[in-house]
C-alpha cells in the first residue's frame, strides 16, 4: 500500500511540474514527444555496431555488406524457409534492397514504386506509386531501376528516374518536399540510391551514355531539399590541370555520371565516390587524355564538396568499365588502412586511404585490355584490344559489362575475405565516329558482340589478394553479395536461386529456387528474437541483359517482389 501511495505522488508532481513555472525552472514551455523508428545521426555513425538494423546500402558507411549476426548459420541453414513474400505489380530490372529500422522495412522497386512494410508479417504500412512521364522510357540506360531509399530522423528519402529528390514522412508517407534536380529529357536520371552523410542528402546522377553532362553530386538539407553543394566528377567549371587531361574542349561532353552510393571514411573524413566512364564510351579519339575524374573513386570534403584526391583505375577507359563500384573501407591484416575496389575493367584492387596509392592489383578472371601496370597500379594497355575506328577488335576481355558489374562485393570482418560477384565474358568493338545528341545513345560504336561465357563468385584476401575460393555458374554474377557472423555468404543468381555458400570454402549449404532472377542485394535484419534474411527477385535492366539472356528468358519468368526467410522454428 506505501508503494502504490508513493507511485500516485510521483506522478502527481510529475504532472504538476510539466503545467506549471511555479517551482523557478525559468522556461516558458516544457514539451517534448516520441517518434517511433527514427535514424539518428549516431545510427548512421555507428550502423556497423548494431546488428538489428540495416540504415545504408553497404550496412555501414565502410560498405563492408557484413552483418555480425549468428542465428542463422553453418548448423542450422538447411532449416531457412519463406516466411513471406511480397508482389510489386511490375517487372523490370528490381536492383533494390530492403532497408530495416526496428522491425520496419523501406524497399523500392522499378517504375519508382516505394513499398514501406512490417518486417515480421509483411503486411503494407503505406506504399507510393511515382506517376513517371510518358516519353522518359527512350532516356532509360538500362531499365526503369531504382536502388533504394535513405532513411534520416523521421523521413525516408527516394531519388526519381525524372531527377526529382522525394522526401516522405516515414509513419504516414506524406510527402514533405520534392526537389527538381536535373531534366531527364538531356538523358539525365536518378537510379542511385541516397546516402546520409554529416546531416546532408547526397546524390550522384545517372545517364552517361545517353549524353548526361556533366557527371554531378548534389548534397541536400533533409529539412527542405534546399541544395547545400554541388560537385562536379568531370571540370565542367574548366579546372585547368583537369580540363588537360582532356584533348581541346572534350570535356564539356565528357560523361563521368556516379551513378552508384559512395562510401564515407569516418576516420579522413571524406566520402568515397565512385565515378562512370568518359563518353563516347568506345570512341577514345575525340577526348584524348586521361579523362579525369572518370573511372575513378574521388574523396570529396563534406563541408563543401571539394575533390580532395583520387584514383583512377582505367585511365582514358574505351571499353565502358567505368569505375563506380563500391569502395569497401577495411583495416588489414597488416593494419594499413585501405579500401578495396571490384573494378568493372576486371581488377581488384587495395588503395591506401589516406595517400590515395596503390597497395596491389589483381585479375579477377580472363583479362587482356591490359599488358601490365606500373608500380602504382596504373595500367600499360595492350594497343591490339584498343576499339579503334574503322577496325573491329576481337576477343576484348572483359566485356562492356565488366569482370564485375555494379551488384556490390561484402567484406567479411570473419574471415578477412572479400567476396566477388563477377563475368567471365569477352567481347568485340568496332568504333566509329558518332555526332553528339542531347538525350540519345552516344556509344561511338557501329558493333558490340558478346561472346558465350559464364559467371562466379570467388573469394580474395582482402590483405594480399590471393583466391581463396570460387563458385562458378552458368550466368554472369548479377546478385550482390551479403557476409554474416554465422560464416555465410548469401548471393542470388540469374536463374532464380537465392543461396548460401560456407564463407571459408564457398561450398553451397543451401538454396532456394524464388522463382525469377536474382539482380539485386540480399540483407539482413532483426524483429524481436527473429533473424530474417530479405532478396528481391526479378532480372532485367541493360548491359548485358537484353544481348545475352534474349533465348534464356523464352522459357523464363522475369517477376517483380521480394522474399524474406527466416529459420523454420521462428
Amino acid at each position: 500500500m506505501p508503494g502504490k501511495f508513493i507511485k500516485i505522488l510521483s506522478i502527481i508532481c510529475l504532472q504538476f511540474l510539466v503545467s506549471t513555472q511555479s517551482f523557478g525552472l525559468g522556461v516558458d514551455e516544457l514539451a517534448g514527444s516520441h517518434i517511433g523508428h527514427m535514424v539518428t545521426d549516431d545510427m548512421l555513425l555507428n550502423a556497423d555496431k548494431d546488428p538489428n538494423n540495416w540504415v545504408h546500402y553497404g550496412r555501414d558507411y565502410e560498405s563492408t555488406r557484413y552483418s555480425p549476426l549468428t542465428q542463422i548459420n553453418q548448423e542450422n541453414i538447411s532449416d531457412l524457409v519463406p516466411k513471406w513474400n511480397l508482389s510489386f505489380g511490375v517487372i523490370g530490372a528490381q536492383d533494390s534492397q530492403v532497408m530495416a529500422v526496428h522491425g520496419r522495412l523501406y524497399v523500392t522497386s522499378s517504375h519508382n514504386k516505394l513499398f514501406v512494410l512490417d518486417g515480421k508479417s509483411g503486411d503494407i504500412l503505406w506504399k507510393y506509386e511515382r506517376s513517371l512521364p510518358g516519353d522518359l522510357g527512350p532516356k532509360l540506360c538500362c531499365g526503369s531501376v531504382n536502388r533504394g531509399v535513405a532513411l534520416y530522423k523521421d523521413k525516408v528519402f527516394m531519388a526519381t528516374l525524372d531527377t526529382h529528390m522525394v522526401a516522405f514522412s516515414h509513419d504516414s508517407g506524406e510527402i514533405l518536399w520534392e526537389k527538381k534536380l536535373g531534366d531527364y529529357k538531356t538523358g539525365e536520371i536518378l537510379t542511385s540510391m541516397p546516402m546520409v552523410i554529416n546531416g546532408m542528402v547526397v546524390i550522384g546522377n545517372s545517364g552517361g551514355d545517353l549524353g548526361a553532362n556533366p557527371g554531378t553530386i548534389w548534397a541536400l538539407n533533409p529539412d527542405n531539399g534546399e541544395i547545400i553543394w554541388k560537385t562536379h566528377t568531370v571540370p565542367m567549371t574548366g579546372e585547368e590541370q583537369i580540363a588537360k587531361t582532356w584533348a581541346g574542349e572534350s570535356w564539356k561532353l565528357a560523361g563521368g555520371t556516379p551513378w552508384l552510393p559512395p562510401s564515407f571514411d569516418k576516420e579522413t573524413g571524406y566520402i568515397l565516390y565512385g565515378v562512370g566512364n568518359p563518353v563516347p564510351d568506345f570512341d577514345g579519339s575525340v577526348r584524348e587524355g586521361d579523362n579525369l575524374y572518370t573511372g575513378s573513386t574521388i574523396a570529396i570534403d563534406p563541408a563543401n564538396g571539394e575533390i580532395k584526391g583520387h584514383f583512377q583505375y582505367t585511365p582514358h577507359d574505351t571499353w565502358d568499365y567505368d569505375g563506380t563500384n563500391e569502395a569497401i573501407l577495411i583495416t588489414d591484416k597488416k593494419g594499413r588502412k585501405v579500401w578495396l575496389h571490384a573494378d568493372r575493367n576486371g581488377h581488384l584492387y587495395s588503395i591506401d586511404r589516406k595517400t590515395f596509392k596503390c597497395n596491389w592489383v589483381t585479375a579477377m578472371q580472363r583479362v587482356n585490355w591490359v599488358k601490365s601496370f606500373d608500380k602504382n597500379c596504373r595500367p600499360e594497355v595492350n594497343p591490339d584490344k584498343r576499339p579503334t575506328r574503322g577496325v573491329e577488335t576481337i576477343d576484348i576481355a572483359p566485356t562492356l559489362g565488366g569482370g564485375k558489374e555494379w551488384h556490390p562485393a561484402a567484406y567479411s570482418k570473419r574471415t578477412g575475405y572479400i567476396y566477388v560477384p563477377g563475368i567471365d565474358m569477352a567481347m568485340d568493338i568496332a568504333a566509329k565516329e558518332q555526332e553528339f545528341k542531347p538525350g540519345q545513345w552516344w556509344l561511338g560504336t557501329s558493333v558490340i558482340r558478346l561472346h558465350p561465357g559464364g559467371g562466379y563468385v570467388k573469394a580474395f584476401d582482402g590483405t594480399s589478394g590471393e583466391l581463396i575460393w570460387m563458385r562458378s555458374q552458368n550466368t554472369p554474377g548479377t546478385g550482390g553479395m551479403l557476409a554474416t557472423g554465422g560464416g555465410l555468404v548469401f548471393n542470388g543468381d540469374a536463374e532464380g536461386f537465392f543461396r548460401a555458400m560456407d564463407d571459408e570454402s564457398g561450398q553451397t549449404l543451401w538454396e532456394y529456387n524464388v522463382g525469377s532472377g536474382v539482380h539485386s542485394n540480399p540483407t539482413t535484419y532483426m524483429v524481436g528474437d527473429t533473424q530474417y534474411v530479405a532478396i528481391l527477385v526479378g532480372p532485367g535492366g541493360g548491359s548485358l541483359w537484353p544481348l545475352v539472356y534474349g533465348e534464356f528468358f523464352k522459357n523464363n519468368n522475369k517477376g517483380g517482389g521480394l522474399y524474406v526467410f527466416a529459420l523454420h522454428k521462428k
